[in-house]
């Protein structure tokens, strides 16, 4: 399918899929409103997860039959949807959200993220985002902070009543330490060790640690990887130049290894025992990143199909694990 045709239609059709899981979703937030009772909230919570993997289930169809995008996955097994997972990854582009939500689905609870407390007022988005529980956090300007002092760690405070509020139910949140996503300027200008990562920040994740500790079933560390690419962006997708996508997931419990233990993040140097995790992983990460892209490299030129008849050469498939749309 040529991309002057594929493209409209693969916009024409996430944008459908987008709006119509959206609004259903939407409708769900007043019925749970409506009746203050847990059983009542709880029902219409599982309907709302219902709704939104079939929004999930939708973008994997539409991805595998407009892209045919080879996916090279490890580190699913002993998974579980009824778990509580802290889920921290690299971030790299737009397509980051849409590959961990397919790549998890159904394998451990619905992934949910930070958002601005701004967003539950935006209408139709933000009763999608109350029915979902996405959990919130307030954003304080440098100027306000500066005005009013008093506001110094309200922001952690609002994010660790709403980490709070998820207790006792399986949840899965989705961090990205990094804070933005990744380009060449950014590494640069931040002046970053790392050479395909940015600096990461502890502060999000100590505050889910210490939140979700007691019940946490496993930290998923999740090393995401364009081959070929440091940061691809929708025109990439479009344009067909994302042929691979390639996910390790490394699964972390407190207090083994260098991840710090419970008590030791709620601690007095908790902070810094998160950010000193953190710097481990990234270490670790950095380097895993080159190996695949070296590798990749590598087998592409190995597999380059040559003009003589004879010759075995083509371009093949490696061992993978597929996206499944079920």
């Amino acid at each position: 399918m040529t991309n002057i045709i594929r493209t409209p239609i693969f916009i024409i059709l996430i944008t459908l899929n987008t709006a119509f899981h959206g609004s259903l979703v939407s409708l769900c937030a007043p019925i749970k409103l409506l009746i203050p009772i847990s059983a009542w909230r709880n029902f219409w919570g599982r309907i709302s997860y219902w709704i939104a993997g079939g929004f999930i289930i939708t973008n994997n169809f539409l991805l595998k039959i407009f892209f045919h995008i080879e996916w090279d996955i490890d580190g699913l097994e002993n998974l579980s949807p009824d778990g509580i997972y802290l889920v921290i990854s690299n971030h790299l582009s737009l397509l980051d959200i849409l590959v961990a939500q397919g790549v998890f689905f159904k394998k451990i609870p619905f992934l949910r993220f930070f958002i601005k407390q701004e967003l539950v007022w935006v209408p139709f988005l933000g009763q999608a985002l109350w029915a979902l529980e996405y959990p919130t956090m307030k954003r304080y300007s440098k100027e306000s902070l500066i005005k009013f002092p008093e506001l110094r760690g309200k922001d952690i405070e609002t994010a660790k009543k709403s980490c709070e509020k998820l207790l006792g139910h399986p949840v899965t949140i989705l961090n990205y330490p990094e804070g933005t996503r990744f380009t060449k300027t950014k590494h640069d200008n931040t002046k970053s060790s790392f050479k395909h990562l940015l600096k990461p920040r502890a502060g999000g994740i100590h505050t889910v640690l210490s939140s979700l500790g007691d019940e946490l079933t496993a930290i998923l560390n999740v090393t995401l990887v364009y081959p070929g690419h440091s940061s691809p962006n929708l025109t990439d997708l479009m344009q067909g130049r994302v042929p691979r996508i390639v996910v390790r997931i490394e699964p972390l419990k407190l207090g083994e290894g260098h991840v710090p233990s419970l008590e030791t993040i709620r601690g007095k140097g908790g902070s810094l025992a998160v950010r000193k995790c953190l710097n481990e992983l990234w270490e670790s990460k950095d380097t895993l990143i080159s190996n695949i892209q070296n590798d990749s490299t590598m087998k592409l030129k190995k597999t380059q199909p040559t003009n003589d008849p004879s010759s075995t050469d083509s371009v093949g498939v490696s061992r993978t694990t597929p996206l499944s749309s079920e």
